[in-house]
């Protein structure tokens, strides 16, 4: 029954039948908070100085919990023996909430195809930052080949530790260091919008206000997007909101046109600001601004209102209707 329903996503519990005999599809229950929508902006880490470089240019997709004095301490479940341990953000104390969605190796592929070691977590028994010991992967391992069970499981996505029972007294007061995603999910998601597909001629980031190159200009290819700014008319000639990221030159991604989506400012505004018209910068490509543009040249474009500010997020929400409203003389 379970080999069907993991590896076929389908279930029932007649062991005679086999995977392409049975009438029900499998699946699983999962929270919006569990649907990580900016996951394929974080890029691949092959070892831990690669992920902590990646987690400094990317502070509101990646929070950086690998040093030892961020060490989170992990509290035990009661009724279980010990064997199975919780990422609460505060110890001992549920109501602070679970840490989740760690930043499991496997969903972050390099290019070879390998997983991104560098975002895994360490497990420690006692506080790392006050003499705690390093509990490997294998420590607890018994067996060896189809036999071969392990002393410790990590679910990163609930931030639970799972212990053998024959290895629970090995770890007596565990600890992990690592990385988790904190970007967006399905719970803070962009509402519905009109997108259509364009191709990147140049790195789009999601929520770079964007426009189409045309014939003539220097290096670029003409009908293909890059980040728009409002220096000129040309140049600020926007056609829609990024709402997924092109890698590099060449990658089609999709553009918002109306509706609500996340755009990128220019600094993380506040809540107070929700219901604020935003604008097209003149001081960055692709970011939008509370301030409209004022100097000579300058195109005044209105990117649309905001409506998901909170003073720590750079791509908040906002309603988009794109004009332009005036050119400085």
């Amino acid at each position: 029954m379970f080999t069907k329903a993991l590896l076929s996503g389908v279930i029932d519990a007649n062991a005679s039948a086999v995977w392409y005999e049975t009438f029900n599809p499998y699946s699983s229950l999962m929270d919006g908070g569990q649907v990580l929508t900016e996951l394929s902006s974080i890029p691949a880490a092959g070892n831990l100085t690669a992920a902590q470089n990646n987690a400094t240019a990317n502070p509101t997709l990646i929070q950086n919990l690998s040093a030892a004095a961020d060490a989170v301490r992990l509290t035990p479940v009661a009724g279980t023996n010990n064997s199975t341990y919780i990422a609460y953000s505060t110890y001992n104390n549920p109501a602070s909430g679970v840490l989740t969605n760690w930043l499991q190796p496997q969903l972050i592929q390099q290019s070879s195809g390998a997983p991104s070691n560098g975002y895994s977590i360490q497990l420690y028994d006692g506080d790392p930052n006050a003499g705690g010991t390093l509990v490997s992967t294998s420590e607890g391992q018994t067996g060896t080949g189809e036999n071969a069970t392990v002393g410790w499981i990590f679910n990163y996505a609930r931030g639970i530790l799972l212990i053998a029972s024959d290895f629970v007294a090995s770890v007596s007061n565990p600890y992990i260091i690592g990385f988790r995603y904190i970007g967006k999910t399905a719970l803070n998601a962009s509402s519905s919008s009109v997108t259509i597909d364009l191709v990147a001629d140049e790195a789009i980031a999601i929520g770079d206000a964007v426009r189409l190159a045309i014939n003539g200009e220097a290096g670029l290819t003409a009908g293909r997007a890059v980040k728009a700014i409002a220096t000129s008319s040309i140049a600020a000639d926007v056609v829609g909101i990024a709402v997924s990221s092109a890698a590099a030159q060449g990658n089609t991604f999709s553009v918002a046109q109306i509706g609500s989506t996340d755009v990128f400012m220019d600094s993380a505004p506040a809540t107070t600001s929700n219901g604020a018209s935003i604008f097209l910068s003149a001081g960055t490509a692709g970011r939008s601004t509370l301030t409209p543009p004022s100097s000579s040249g300058n195109v005044v474009v209105k990117i649309g209102k905001l409506t998901g500010a909170s003073g720590s997020d750079a791509t908040p929400s906002a309603v988009i209707s794109i004009s332009t409203i005036v050119e400085i003389g």
